[in-house]
């Protein structure tokens, strides 16, 4: 095996003369016209380190041109499956003998591995895990290319070691597998072979079957129901690409082997872990991350794209069987959707405490908080409980006392009606009108209730340190009141309840209404000095 100058922070130098990171600007000849398609052959990829991908990730190159090889002015280039999100790197001076390995690793010339030739830095930024690609070119000319649609944390894929390494030959997803369980540990909780020739790749995969132990047996396959998608970060704060994730409750213990998710039936991703078994728990949740970064711990990779806006959907599976399905439309920045315990579809609270990094929202492999409850039409919070709104009828409710011209205060601060409600109703919903058909509306989300036989005070400010000193108020009067000539209404769902209608008024002076229906003025003091009794009985008129 060569030896070769490694570059430093991500950075080469060819001699002393052009220095490039990731390409070259300068016009000049790239010093690889010599090499020909298939000269150098990708053998080995591990993108997916244990645990933190970090400076793990190597990529293993075979030269099958039969000479030494000159690597100067080659680019090694990664990117998605279609190409597009493409990242590069253009090669120091370094070289290959005939017919033997070179292996490429993220990590710093001063750390690299003792089983890693050349640094490639941070250039390339971190492998893809799936549905990606890696090439190698001189300019425009492929010298080879390999797809691959995922990986398997801690375990190289490796062109199966029983055949010759060549352009051809790696093509064929067929002819690569995952390090098995034979091959070399390279370091803790990593396996493959790199700068070695490979290790030969095991039977043929059998459908229906994994490998546990070093023994195939029957997959253990999920049923429908067994599989629920219980929360999702759609549109994280950051990158999509890397902090999107899927979070799959599992209710029945089974293997994870052959699950799909994507955004419809027709568009599901890759199998999960095809040939080594990976058995679930009852209870267990499964995080699908875009990236090891997505959330605090990620347990498999997810392959598609949740996307922000619109109306969407996504769709777990085991082969073409849908074990579960969950639409939602659009989504807020850094706020995973989720399902709670009782199945209702929400937000997360981003008030509460369920911030898991900066800027991002949820429970990712955690259970799911309550959602809080939503209000229906006609409903209001009892405590903490959604009821219906109890609305009086015709006959249950009367205007019994108004201050239409206060004198402690102004018209805008002490102004006040008092109606009493024969049975326990509430006040949402209850609308007040006057002689010019302004009107307004109670709307709260908490029940305001009044006992039967209760008498319920409605002020244009509801402080008693500004209103004159009102004792206790109920809800807010949303109309103001005449001094002269005026009629008002108090009515629910366009069916009047009861109505008043006056000449006049004294300054500091409520009108009130007995309970053998005479009327008068007040002559109890209240408050600040006005006179009047909001939410008491009236006394009688003389």
């Amino acid at each position: 095996m060569a030896g070769a100058l490694g570059w430093a922070r991500g950075c080469a130098c060819v001699w002393v003369v052009v220095c490039g990171c990731g390409r070259d600007p300068l016009a000049i000849e790239t010093g690889c016209e010599e090499l020909s398609p298939g000269d150098v052959v990708i053998t080995e990829i591990h993108a997916n380190p244990d645990g933190s991908d970090g400076q793990g990730e190597y990529i293993e190159l075979f030269n099958a041109s039969g000479g030494v090889l000159e690597l100067q002015g080659l680019t090694l280039v990664s990117s998605r499956e279609d190409g597009t999100g493409a990242s590069e790197h253009r090669f120091g001076e370094s070289q290959i003998d005939a017919d033997d390995y070179f292996v490429l690793g993220n990590a710093p010339p001063e750390s690299l591995p003792a089983y890693v030739d050349y640094s490639y830095g941070n250039t390339l930024g971190n492998l893809r895990n799936s549905k990606a690609a890696l090439s190698i070119r001189c300019g425009e000319t492929v010298i080879d290319r390999v797809g691959y649609a995922s990986t398997r944390d801690g375990r190289a894929l490796e062109l199966d070691g029983r055949l010759t390494p060549d352009s051809s030959s790696n093509d064929d997803a067929g002819h690569w597998c995952v390090a098995p369980e034979t091959a070399p540990e390279v370091s803790p909780g990593n396996f493959g072979t790199p700068g070695s020739p490979n290790s030969a790749c095991g039977e043929a995969l059998v459908d229906g079957t994994c490998i546990e132990d070093g023994a195939r047996r029957p997959i253990d396959v999920l049923e429908p129901g067994e599989a629920r998608i219980t929360e999702w970060m759609a549109n994280p704060y950051g990158a999509d690409d890397d902090l999107e994730w899927v979070e799959v409750l599992f209710t029945e213990s089974a293997d994870l082997n052959g699950v799909r998710l994507g955004a419809s039936s027709d568009a599901l991703g890759a199998p999960s872990f095809d040939d080594v078994c990976f058995p679930v728990g009852t209870g267990t949740r499964v995080v699908f991350g875009a990236s090891p970064a997505a959330a605090p711990r990620v347990d498999a990779e997810l392959n598609f794209s949740l996307r922000n806006t619109g109306e969407r959907s996504i769709v777990v599976a085991v082969g073409d069987t849908i074990l579960d399905r969950v639409d939602y439309v659009g989504s807020e920045e850094g706020v995973a959707w989720q399902v709670d315990p009782d199945d209702v579809l929400c937000l997360v609270d981003a008030a509460a405490d369920y911030e898991y990094s900066d800027g991002n929202f949820g429970t990712p492999g955690e259970s799911n908080p309550a959602c809080a409850p939503v209000l229906e039409e006609g409903m209001c919070f009892d405590g903490d409980t959604p009821r219906p709104i109890r609305s009086p009828s015709t006959g249950q409710v009367q205007i019994t006392e108004w201050m239409a011209n206060p004198s402690i205060v102004g018209n805008r601060e002490g102004e006040w009606v008092e109606v009493y409600f024969a049975t326990a109703v509430d006040l949402n919903g209850l609308v007040w009108s006057d002689l010019t058909t302004r009107s307004a509306t109670i709307e709260r989300e908490d029940c305001l209730s009044v006992p039967a036989g209760g008498f319920a005070v409605f002020a244009r400010n509801p402080h008693r340190d500004e209103n004159g000193g009102i004792p206790f108020v109920d809800a807010e009067l949303g109309i103001s009141l005449n001094n002269v000539d005026e009629a008002i209404s108090i009515s629910v769902g366009g069916e009047v309840l009861d109505s008043v209608s006056y000449e006049g008024s004294r300054p500091g002076v409520a009108t009130q209404i007995d309970e053998w229906g005479f009327v008068c003025d007040a002559i109890t003091p209240y408050g600040d000095g006005d006179l009047g009794t909001p939410g008491a009985p009236n006394r009688p008129c003389l």
